[in-house]
């Protein structure tokens, strides 16, 4: 997205909430207010703190809640990765809570045991999407609280700003610098003078300002640009009445096909309804991540390398393809391209994408499992299954001589299919094979999503 359209979007989300006249001051004056029968979905974002902030999307048809996307993101802007989250609380949280709301048509839900600070960031967020769609008049353009936003990332790093606001006011602003690879720039050391002077002296030039369009700092024009980016960024989500971005922030992840030659994945962060951050990896067709360090076909090094700039700076998944990498610039366009379908506001389709989907089990002393998943219209239509020993050899199933283990991997495929699911019982005999070939379906299924 070019700046000119950027500042369009903020302007437009202004003039929108310019023409209104005043809010119910409490929350039981709030709730009795009329829905907006003209949007289904609205974003509300939590205060945030040193330990993040948390987002929510939720959707209202017919004066009732009917979803609800709960993200929850670190200090450091960088949403949480639940698959992976190692602190069990937080990951009920972020499952269970959007099943309550919704139940509870409010926020009035009891929070989540060892998570009660998610669990409140959670219920703010979602208040505010609320108070977003109440119509009635609104008196003021932003909530009072503090916000965090960040600017777009290149290969120096990003800005964050936490910025508080009262009464329409920024009456406080923090500036944090992130660098290149991924830490906080310790400002007391940092041996650029002009940047060690443009984040002391700035916060107070756009409280003073009460906006981001502020003067460029002599010597530091760079670290500035950032600065009023994520101020700008903190005051789009704090606004109560927001312009409908084409995509939710968040970080999004999705996978393309699986060929003979294997897969490739895509990680893409979405801020202030923009690319900002695309992360490529390919894996071969036993589900092993190719080390880009050591390959050696160059332009497949230079796919892996380029392509995710260029997806920043044409904000597209369409973009040219690396020479002599043709099969692998295909297969990142399409990854891509999945990740921003899951991140639009607007969703097709089913369940899941149409495709064929390959990924592992977890690997113990014995090896892993495989699978191949090919999907149509949200139902499984093939499943092919591989066990890797754990000298990463495929395993010959025509000569090995544990029949159970045979017997699972032939009859297993079928059963998914008949069921569509991966909840099929284990052959007996072949608990542990089983186990694997089930986890390895499910893990398919899950980088299916939409």
């Amino acid at each position: 997205m070019s700046v000119k359209r950027l500042i369009m979007v903020i302007l437009c989300a202004a003039l929108l909430v310019t023409g209104c006249l005043g809010v119910p001051k409490n929350k039981e004056d709030r709730e009795k207010a009329p829905l907006s029968p003209e949007r289904t979905t609205y974003i509300g974002y939590s205060d945030a703190s040193d330990h993040g902030y948390a987002m929510a999307v939720v959707t209202i048809e017919g004066d009732r809640i009917t979803d609800v996307t709960l993200k929850e993101f670190m200090e450091l802007s960088v949403e949480k990765d639940f698959s992976t989250y190692e602190y069990y609380p937080s990951v009920q949280a972020h499952a269970l809570l959007p099943k309550r709301f919704i139940e509870a048509q409010g926020t009035e839900v009891d929070s989540i045991t060892g998570a009660t600070a998610s669990s409140n960031r959670y219920k703010q967020a979602v208040e505010r999407a609320l108070e977003s769609a109440r119509t009635g008049d609104k008196q003021n353009k932003y909530f009072d609280g503090i916000f965090q936003g960040r600017s777009k990332a290149d290969n120096h790093g990003y800005g964050i700003a936490l910025v508080e606001i009262k009464d329409d006011r920024i009456v406080r602003v923090e500036l944090k610098e992130v660098d290149a690879s991924g830490e906080l720039k310790d400002f007391n050391t940092y041996p650029h003078e002009p940047s060690r002077e443009a984040h002391r002296e700035l916060p107070e030039r756009f409280v003073q300002k009460n906006s981001p369009d502020i003067d460029n700092f002599t010597g530091a024009t760079h670290s500035t640009d950032k600065y009023k980016e994520a101020v700008q960024n903190a005051l789009i989500k704090a606004m109560i009445e927001k312009a409908l971005p084409n995509i939710v922030d968040g970080t999004y992840v999705a996978v393309s096909d699986v060929s003979a030659n294997g897969y490739s994945s895509a990680r893409v962060t979405v801020e202030n309804n923009m690319i900002v951050q695309v992360d490529l990896a390919e894996y071969d067709q036993n589900s092993v991540e190719k080390d880009f360090a050591l390959y050696e076909y160059e332009p497949s090094v230079n796919a892996n390398r380029e392509l995710p700039w260029a997806f920043v700076a044409a904000q597209s998944p369409q973009v040219d393809m690396v020479t002599g990498a043709t099969y692998s610039s295909r297969q990142y366009i399409q990854a891509v391209e999945r990740a921003l379908e899951k991140a639009s506001l607007v969703k097709r389709g089913g369940k899941y994408f149409d495709g064929v989907f390959q990924a592992k089990s977890k690997t113990d002393e014995y090896g892993y499992a495989i699978a191949k998943v090919s999907l149509k219209n949200d139902k499984m239509t093939s499943v092919e299954l591989k066990y890797i020993d754990a000298d990463g050899k495929e395993r010959n199933f025509d000569t090995y001589e544990y029949e159970p283990s045979v017997r699972a991997y032939r009859e297993l495929p079928e059963k998914f299919v008949a069921t569509n699911t991966y909840e099929v019982d284990e052959v007996a005999g072949a608990t542990s094979s089983s186990i694997k070939f089930k986890e390895a379906v499910k893990n398919a299924l899950e980088i299916a999503r939409r």
